[in-house]
């Protein structure tokens, strides 16, 4: 594999879907990927200056189409490293299509979000070769407004890691 400072500079030289795809090549589970090294390729430590309680480790991306990017497990200062539990990025600049994510995962789920709106879609279950276990899109419009989900682009994408599948008012989750 790449340095981490090449394969950054790399990643951040592809289009959109070109980058999706090498995230999906690092996220292999011969690579055995932990949260400190994924930090290293994905960005910096968002400041907390009013400590607020997150779900997540908060990233400045170094990726400028991206405004967020987050990972779990948040790391205490014992902990020495983590595998990776969730990873997800997003912005306005970054634009996946639906039709392209079906040619590589077909199997999918939608779900309305009764808890805030709109709608997931959930591409589960992915091919054992991946660390990660499901891959998550949201969209704002409710199912029953999209004309056609093939035409759906999404501006974040959502990977879980986990063997157990549950189903919440949000969507589906995937934990270890």
């Amino acid at each position: 594999m790449l340095s981490t400072e090449n394969l950054r500079t790399d990643l951040e030289s592809k289009s959109d879907i070109e980058w999706f795809d090498t995230i999906c090549a690092i996220l292999k589970k011969e690579n055995l990927l932990t949260v400190n090294q994924m930090i290293a390729l994905i960005g910096t430590d968002k400041p907390n200056p009013n400590n607020e309680v997150r779900g997540s480790r908060a990233l400045v991306p170094f990726d400028k189409r991206f405004t967020w990017a987050s990972i779990n497990p948040i790391l205490s200062s014992e902990d020495t490293d983590k595998p990776i539990d969730y990873l997800s990025f997003g912005g306005n600049e970054f634009k996946l299509k639906m039709s392209d994510i079906v040619n590589r995962f077909e199997s999918y789920k939608t779900q309305p979000n009764i808890y805030d709106g709109g709608t997931q879609i959930f591409f589960y279950p992915i091919a054992d070769e991946y660390e990660f276990s499901g891959i998550e899109f949201w969209i704002d419009k409710e199912l029953d407004k999209i004309a056609d989900v093939n035409n759906v682009v999404f501006n974040s994408v959502i990977f879980n890691f986990g063997s157990t599948l549950f189903l919440l008012r949000d969507g589906y989750h995937l934990k270890r």
